[in-house]
């Protein structure tokens, strides 16, 4: 188990830099900026971190797990397309402090999720085709969901992506997985 004040600390730390995020792009934020809101002094930052990005990542990573670990559906992309691409949605939109480390970083985004998604489905991943049909899936929902600004509603969004995505692995049954 962690020393309690580890924690704590990187508590403040987190919490700091989502504050700063909301209003500043990630190059912008100043490791002394965080610290003074964190209350903890440049040293104990870097007892933790390289720097600013070395803590996004950590939080990125962090927050996309919960995120793709945090639905029930989670595994079922191949099997229940249309189970699993609400499911993300849904987590995604539910969880604040992954739209704030994101912001305005919709490819960083989408680069992730395609890795943790591939990740994910390893062992499903047959051939280059598979992997392809994964890629072109997460690419083509997570821009639409989260940078695509048009009048459409989320609903028609949504409808979209899993009318594809049906159309994807339904050819792909098709081939055998």
């Amino acid at each position: 188990m962690s020393d309690l004040r580890i924690l704590k600390t990187k508590k403040y730390i987190e919490e700091a830099f989502l504050t700063l995020r909301q209003n500043c792009e990630l190059d912008k934020i100043k490791v002394n900026d965080l610290c003074k809101l964190a209350l903890i002094n440049k040293t104990t930052f870097y007892n933790y971190y390289e720097n600013i990005y070395d803590l996004s990542e950590e939080l990125e990573n962090k927050y996309l797990e919960k995120c793709f670990y945090g639905f029930d559906g989670y595994d079922c992309l191949i099997t229940d397309t249309e189970k699993f691409i609400l499911g993300v949605y849904k987590s995604f939109v539910e969880n604040q402090n992954i739209q704030i480390i994101f912001k305005n970083r919709v490819g960083s985004l989408v680069k992730k999720a395609e890795q943790k998604v591939l990740e994910l489905y390893k062992k499903d991943i047959s051939s280059e085709e598979i992997k392809m049909r994964i890629m072109f899936l997460i690419h083509g929902a997570f821009y639409l969901l989260f940078s695509y600004n048009a009048k459409n509603n989320e609903e028609e969004k949504l409808k979209i992506i899993i009318e594809y995505a049906k159309i994807v692995w339904n050819k792909n049954k098709q081939n055998s997985i």
